[in-house]
């Protein structure tokens, strides 16, 4: 078995490639088994370094060393390979695909938890050909969330002022907007939205819970839909989106199934775990290929089987 660590420097506050480079080489010394680290140099790099790896036909295992954007890269880059496998190394802000782990998230800190990990075959959102393991959205949430890298690089700017910024010119811009929604054929009432999410995870920007039901491996994808809203309900209502009551809050549609068609009124920023995709016509699928992810052993996304262990 073949392990490749791969290093996103920019993950997290600081770049600490170096430190993890010792953890690995901590955590397999004593094992015969071949390994490499290799630092992303910019961004699809992780997702070409894992297909190259996956497409030699070697057994391997790819250890995700980043936040949410550098897992998204490896899955992708070892979809529909048999022979690989992903996991996720937590150095990023959220981190938020792990958080359905539910109380042994921290485990994958971890790296001697990993090596010999069990591991399943999980879906993958297919969203106008991109795919993503954990959620994709378009609509209020993703202006905010892809919009604050706008606010960034501004003096004076944190990570979480730059959110609020982008929240703020968000709800300027406008709750809702113009839009068809299908689910699995059947077209929903209405013609303005707030936001259309689909989960295979449950958990996307920073912590935000739109589903406490979605399940990786099922085959199917839980569909989150808010009708328009105003200014004035838009905090509380995502207050509660964010804590997991979506299906709480009336008029939101909360629906497991196959696939949905968003027709928008113009390009609009598809949010596609926390990666940009720019269109006016969204079709998000279960894709025909899955990833296999490795986790620790006893852990697990199902809470009825955690209980098992």
């Amino acid at each position: 078995m073949r392990h490749l660590f791969l290093l996103n420097p920019r993950a997290g506050k600081y770049d600490r490639t170096q430190e993890v480079r010792e953890k690995i080489r901590f955590a397999l010394a004593g094992r015969e088994e071949p390994w490499e680290a290799a630092v992303t140099q910019y961004p699809g790099h992780a997702a070409e370094l894992a297909r190259a790896a996956a497409e030699t036909g070697e057994a391997v295992r790819i250890y995700a060393c980043g936040g949410d954007g550098t897992l998204n890269e490896c899955a992708v880059g070892a979809a529909g390979f048999a022979n690989a496998a992903v996991t996720h190394y937590p150095m990023g802000s959220g981190n938020d695909f792990l958080r359905m782990f539910g109380p042994d998230t921290p485990r994958f800190y971890d790296l001697k938890e990993l090596l010999d990990a069990p591991q399943a075959p999980m879906d993958l959102i297919d969203c106008n050909g991109h795919l993503a393991l954990n959620v994709c959205s378009v609509g209020f949430d993703a202006r905010i969330g892809l919009g604050a890298g706008d606010f960034k690089g501004l003096p004076l700017v944190s990570g979480t002022m730059a959110y609020q910024l982008s929240a703020v010119r968000a709800i300027l811009q406008g709750i809702h907007r113009p839009y068809r929604v299908s689910i699995d054929g059947e077209e929903l009432p209405g013609s303005e939205f707030t936001l259309m999410c689909a989960c295979n995870g449950r958990y996307y920007g920073g912590g935000f819970n739109p589903s406490r039901t979605a399940m990786p491996d099922d085959g199917l994808l839980d569909f989150v839909v808010i009708p328009a809203v105003s200014r004035l309900t838009v905090v509380s209502l995502i207050g509660k989106y964010a804590k997991g009551g979506a299906g709480d809050i009336e008029g939101v549609v909360v629906r497991r199934g196959r696939e949905m068609h968003v027709v928008c009124d113009r390009v609009s920023r598809i949010n596609l775990d926390g990666e940009e995709v720019l269109d006016s016509e969204l079709s998000v699928t279960v894709s025909a290929k899955k990833v296999n992810f490795f986790y620790p052993a006893g852990t697990h996304w199902d809470p009825a089987q955690r209980s098992k262990t």
